[in-house]
């Protein structure tokens, strides 16, 4: 609980920003390029309702839960996972629509880093009288919004790069062969991992040793673009897709314009090397086999240039370590990453 006078919380906003995340799940897919807003309101008399954020144009969090109750939000409370908007856009500025309800009080997750609005929404929200509580559960938030905030920060999606891997190190044995590596299981969280991203970028190597379609095979989950390093096969299984050739930095930049805020690589070792190399890696999954294939001749994880000593080594911070039916998932996450993610988190907290 904080003590700050002028932003504490209790452990009730807590259990209900918990809620408001759990609410921004319905839309983390169909909201974007917008982030994917979850919203609680209980009213006076303690009637419960959630929100989520429609496709772009549509209702915002805050408003489809406000909808929900008409006049019956007068004097209610809001829990919002992001800083209400101030801003005219394709929708009009959540804070009017909140003021105009009647809510005594509003709890919001994180500020919105949007240049647009960056603390303006609860600025607004205070000067109308309204009691704005800023910074519950800010991590859990900004961790599961990081693809909006590198999007607003350094205006270009998240990167995930994914990897399986024998317990030695290596992703495909000397004659090239990389089927199976790992386990039925461990390819589904891959699945999942591909559903969640608006863009998948490979080699052209990668093309021509497995000819991966790169789609998403779950059912009702749309598939991403495909992107591909380099040219593209005529009858390569992954078109419809689109070749790039140039610096991936200023691929990242034109994904980053068009929208997209989660980019996830499956290029092979060369072009993981690429994004390793130039800081370009937001947060790693490596897939590990238990196998080894050991003598030293297959393709290793990540091949080319690398750092030449152990204190030039890429460091990275652990997120979390899973377990696929003896395949283990390790994610690990970029210290600049987490440094924009502390920044946000400590900016809403002191707000």
């Amino acid at each position: 609980m904080s003590q700050d006078d002028t932003n504490s919380w209790s452990d009730k906003d807590d259990q209900m920003m918990r809620l408001a995340i759990a609410a921004s799940c319905d839309s983390r897919i169909i909201a974007r390029p917008n982030p994917w807003v979850g919203a609680i309101i209980q009213t006076y008399d303690n009637e419960i309702v959630s929100g989520s954020t429609q496709a772009p144009g549509d209702r915002h969090g805050e408003i489809v839960a406000l909808d929900k109750l008409g006049d019956r939000a007068r004097s209610g409370t809001l829990w919002v996972t992001l800083e209400p908007c101030s801003h005219h856009g394709k929708t009009p500025p959540c804070v009017e629509r909140i003021i105009s309800s009647g809510i005594e009080r509003v709890v919001v997750g994180i500020i919105d880093p949007d240049p647009r609005v960056a603390g303006s929404g609860i600025k607004i929200l205070r000067e109308a009288g309204i009691e704005v509580c800023v910074g519950v559960r800010a991590k859990e938030v900004a961790m599961d919004l990081v693809g909006y905030l590198i999007s607003r920060k350094l205006g270009r999606p998240m990167t995930l790069v994914k990897l399986a891997s024998t317990l030695d190190g290596y992703i495909a044995a000397s004659d090239g062969t990389s089927k199976w590596i790992t386990n039925e299981e461990s390819r589904l969280a891959v699945q999942e991992l591909r559903a969640d991203s608006d863009v998948i970028i490979a080699g052209s190597g990668t093309l021509k040793i497995d000819d991966p379609s790169l789609t998403v095979r779950l059912e009702n989950r749309r598939s991403p673009l495909r992107v591909v390093l380099g040219a593209i096969p005529p009858n390569a299984k992954v078109h419809p897709a689109r070749s790039f050739s140039g610096d991936i930095k200023d691929l990242l930049s034109e994904l980053g314009k068009e929208g997209n805020l989660m980019a996830m690589i499956e290029g092979g070792a060369h072009v993981a090397n690429q994004f390793l190399n130039q800081h370009l890696i937001d947060r790693l999954h490596i897939f590990y086999a238990p196998k080894v294939l050991g003598g030293g001749q297959g393709l290793r994880l990540f091949e080319g240039q690398g750092a030449l000593t152990m204190a030039m080594a890429y460091e990275f911070d652990h997120l979390d370590t899973r377990t696929h039916r003896g395949d283990i998932e390790v994610i690990v996450q970029s210290k600049e990453t987490t440094k924009l993610i502390q920044e946000v988190v400590t900016a809403s907290t002191n707000h």
